[in-house]
């Protein structure tokens, strides 16, 4: 006999209920798109200021130049070349390259030259020269010495190099 307390003739179902896995799975997803909205956050709205150090630090572990000009979209350390470290001549030694401003303004810099005993690495001689106006992403010739030599292999190393916008005044 059916239970017919609902006077249709028909048997009474109870209302079923969403299967505990159905559940579970909508709660996964739910979690894993919160981490994906964290993770999408904390990359455009993070600590600038950790991540343009981490840049900083990185270019110059890759260049071994250091620099104060704070642009981790065109580092200066990339704008630089050596193209020939030799004797001057005479009794002194010479460094040349080129120097591309990729940046979108003309602008100053400012580098620093070491010249080192190739065995051991001491320094003989260091010097510092300045470019001016160096048009937006132009390439120019520099080139700096020292006006003596020991008498030994010799590397020349670039140090430092900062930028900074033609005509203003140098980081301090």
């Amino acid at each position: 006999m059916t239970d017919d307390s609902t006077g249709t003739g028909g048997t009474h179902h109870q209302p079923r209920l969403i299967p505990l896995w159905v559940a579970g799975l909508g709660a996964l997803v739910a979690v894993i798109a919160l981490l994906v909205v964290l993770v999408i956050a904390r990359s455009v709205f993070g600590d600038d200021a950790t991540s343009a150090g981490k840049v900083e630090k990185e270019v110059v572990d890759q260049t071994g130049i250091v620099t104060s000009t704070d642009d981790t979209d065109h580092p200066p350390q990339r704008d630089i070349r050596i193209g020939t470290c030799e004797s001057d001549g005479q009794s002194g030694a010479r460094a040349a390259g080129t120097i591309t401003n990729w940046t979108d303004a003309p602008s100053d810099y400012r580098v620093v030259v070491s010249f080192r005993n190739d065995a051991d690495g001491t320094e003989f001689g260091s010097t510092s020269l300045t470019l001016d106006g160096v048009l937006a992403h132009r390439t120019t010739n520099w080139s700096t010495s020292v006006p003596t030599r020991p008498d030994v292999v010799f590397t020349c190393r670039i140090v430092s190099v900062d930028r900074w916008d033609a005509g203003s005044r140098p980081p301090g």
